[in-house]
């Protein structure tokens, strides 16, 4: 910790704050050479007797002690100071000097012992003395009185207590200087920086990881900065006393910067006013921090701004009062690119649209992706007019020509758009943007709608419709009419057409034009086919018990054959009713050529022994090709080709052909909205095979079939 005025010694007397205990320590020692060396020259020249020569030499041995292990504390010097303070009493006149002497070594013990084994080791010396006083008292003739012996019990008495307390004081010393180089170690090794200044500000002590997160330079510590003025103690915000740190921008000393995290707390009961301050580096928790709001801000796939932080700028453009025009945009045919090209070039085309939209707004407008391939453009300030020219721009730049795909395309788009109104909340603006969106993709897509109040009742009736076709899927409210399909040859039922309808509680039965449309937009048409499908086979099943072997046409959608649980689905369906595959036939149309999933299920499905028709013959995407790659069972000729059979000879040559085109192709060709006798006669004379329509029946319940 660097300190501009105090240092750290291994003395435990010179520890800091202590100079009065040095004073005494330095006195005491003064005096305990002193007295050993007058207490040697009085044993040589003042004692009787050989003896005194030795004790004399044991002295400066013990005193030499002190000079070479100064915290060495051994029992061979104790039992010296003993033979010297036993012997002394016998050769020196009285016993005074032992006493001065006794009183050198003990205090120089406390002060220097270094562990609590001192009172221990001081006992030899005074034993010593105390049997060598007895001895000489009884082997002289001297009279036992009250004065001597107080005049060598007391000092004895008073030295033992100033040995003690001078110990305790040495020991509590030792530990606050302990303590301090317990404290300086860990705020040496704190990944924190520690400042403590003065009531001007000033830092008088403070650890290295300060001075290098405040750049300071070593030899001149600066004040603490805070973000309001260049001294946190004198901010005038209250920076010192505030509960919680401030961030405090700084430049290091490489140029690059950081944020520090500064906290001031006044230290209290202290003589003087000071504060210690914290600093802890942020820069990597702020660098986060801004990642993370970035993230949140932005959708990650396109750069532009995020669902969430976008509806938080709708909210601030409405609280500020001005007209408000919001765009949602919903790119047309996206499913399909991302089906057909996988999801990587969808993700392409997902970029691509939101660069364009980004261009055609520029900087009067915040676009966002609000999750899919649904867009959304805030315009502040757009009334209708402007809001509209603004999504004519974005279409106009969405369908310039786009390469990237293998072929070049256009992006197709419907933008819905909603003004602001006064009291309006951001959620009921979305929602009439994307009620106007989806009102013109109902419209074909590729256009703009505003939003009007009518849109909104249609829009809530189209979710009660769907609401309640879901409710009817799974309550049992399909139910399946059968049409007889004939064979023209005999006149006969040879199979029967499987057709929904929707005995819908307030509306009547429904036919299937009516409802088909929304379950392929909910996705309820897998579920709604996969129950069609059981209950025609289940049908089948129950005639051919009746000894009716009829057959059973169920038109499945490309969706429900593209799923790849549909396979599983009608495997398991023919094994639960018993139905031979055969007498089982899958009617599809034309679009099915354009969706390979579809095409590669449709083909697994007739590799099972289930028949394939191909419904609406002519009508749709027709190719000779397709025809010949995949081969169909039945070919249905459209009614709107049988219907005209009257009315030009052209399309009776167009009919002749097809039927032609089936025979060849080794399938059976089924004439559909037969009416009249003149009808069923031609077609049966130009080799058709099978007929349906009003003239044989119309679809009905299976108790009322044919």
């Amino acid at each position: 910790m660097a300190r501009p005025t105090r240092t750290v010694v291994d003395d435990p007397l010179s520890s800091p704050g202590e100079p009065a205990l040095r004073r005494i320590a330095l006195l005491t020692e003064t005096y305990s050479w002193i007295t050993c060396v007058a207490f040697t020259l009085q044993l040589c020249f003042v004692g009787v007797g050989p003896g005194r020569l030795v004790l004399a030499a044991l002295v400066p041995l013990v005193v030499a002690s002190w000079w070479l292990w100064p915290r060495r504390d051994a029992w061979p010097v104790a039992l010296a100071e003993c033979a010297v303070a036993h012997g002394a009493v016998f050769v020196l006149p009285n016993p005074q000097p032992v006493i001065g002497f006794l009183f050198a070594v003990t205090v120089r013990r406390a002060l220097r012992g270094g562990n609590e084994a001192f009172p221990v080791h001081a006992v030899p010396a005074l034993l010593g003395y105390l049997t060598g006083f007895t001895v000489w008292v009884t082997v002289t003739p001297v009279a036992v009185t009250g004065p001597l012996v107080t005049s060598v019990v007391m000092p004895l008495v008073g030295l033992a207590v100033a040995a003690m307390a001078l110990h305790e004081a040495t020991r509590s010393a030792r530990l606050v200087r302990d303590a301090h180089r317990t404290v300086e170690a860990v705020v040496r090794a704190s990944p924190v920086g520690l400042v403590l200044v003065d009531a001007d500000g000033v830092p008088r002590l403070h650890n290295d990881r300060a001075r290098e997160l405040l750049a300071w330079d070593p030899a001149r510590p600066e004040r603490v900065p805070c973000p309001h003025g260049p001294d946190i103690t004198g901010c005038p915000r209250g920076c010192r006393s505030a509960e919680e740190a401030v961030e405090v921008p700084v430049t290091r000393a490489d140029g690059s910067t950081g944020v520090l995290a500064v906290h001031a707390v006044p230290v209290e009961d202290v003589s003087e006013r000071h504060t210690l301050v914290t600093a802890v580096d942020v820069s990597k928790r702020r660098e986060l921090e801004d990642a993370l709001r970035s993230r949140a801000e932005r959708d990650e796939l396109t750069g532009l701004a995020g669902r969430a932080h976008f509806l938080h700028l709708v909210d601030e453009a409405l609280l500020a009062g001005e007209a408000v025009g919001l765009l949602v945009i919903d790119l047309d045919g996206f499913k399909e690119v991302n089906d057909a090209d996988g999801h990587e070039a969808g993700d392409w085309y997902l970029v691509s649209a939101a660069e364009r939209i980004g261009r055609a707004v520029g900087p009067v407008a915040t676009a966002a992706r609000l999750g899919g391939d649904e867009f959304a453009v805030l315009a502040p300030g757009h009334e209708v007019r402007d809001s509209a020219r603004l999504a004519t721009r974005v279409l106009s730049e969405l369908a310039r020509p786009l390469t990237g795909l293998g072929h070049e395309t256009a992006i197709r788009a419907s933008v819905g758009i909603a003004v602001s109104s006064p009291g309006i909340g951001t959620a009921d603006l979305l929602r009439d943007a994307d009620t106007a969106m989806y009102v013109a993709k109902r419209e074909g897509g590729g256009r703009i709608r505003l939003f009007r109040p009518e849109m909104g009742e249609r829009v809530l009736a189209r979710q009660r419709d769907k609401a309640d076709l879901r409710t009817a899927v799974s309550d049992g409210q399909l139910v399946l009419h059968y049409q007889p399909i004939v064979d023209l040859a005999t006149s006969m039922p040879a199979g029967a057409e499987a057709l929904v309808r929707w005995q819908r509680p307030g509306h009547g039965l429904l036919g299937p034009g009516e409802f088909i449309g929304l379950a392929e937009e909910t996705g309820l048409i897998v579920p709604l086919g996969n129950k069609v499908l059981a209950g025609a086979c289940e049908q089948a099943v129950r005639w051919r018990e009746q000894g009716r072997e009829l057959g059973v046409t169920v038109n499945v959608s490309t969706r429900q054959l593209s799923a790849p649980a549909f396979l599983p689905s009608l495997d398991r369906v023919l094994k639960t009713t018993g139905l031979p595959p055969e007498r089982l036939t899958i009617e599809v149309t034309e679009s099915v050529w354009a969706d390979g999933a579809a095409m590669r299920g449709l083909m697994e499905v007739r590799e099972t022994g289930v028949r394939v028709a191909l419904d609406d013959f002519g009508t749709g995407y027709s190719s000779l090709s397709y025809l010949q790659r995949y081969p169909f069972d039945v070919v249905k000729i459209d009614k709107s080709f049988t219907g005209a059979l009257s009315d030009t000879g052209r399309t009776a040559g167009v009919v002749r052909c097809i039927i032609d085109l089936a025979d060849v192709l080794g399938a059976h060709t089924v004439a559909e909205g037969i009416e009249t006798r003149a009808q069923a006669d031609w077609l049966r004379d130009a080799g058709c095979a099978y007929a349906q329509g009003y003239l044989f029946g119309r679809p009905t319940p299976p108790t009322a079939f044919p």
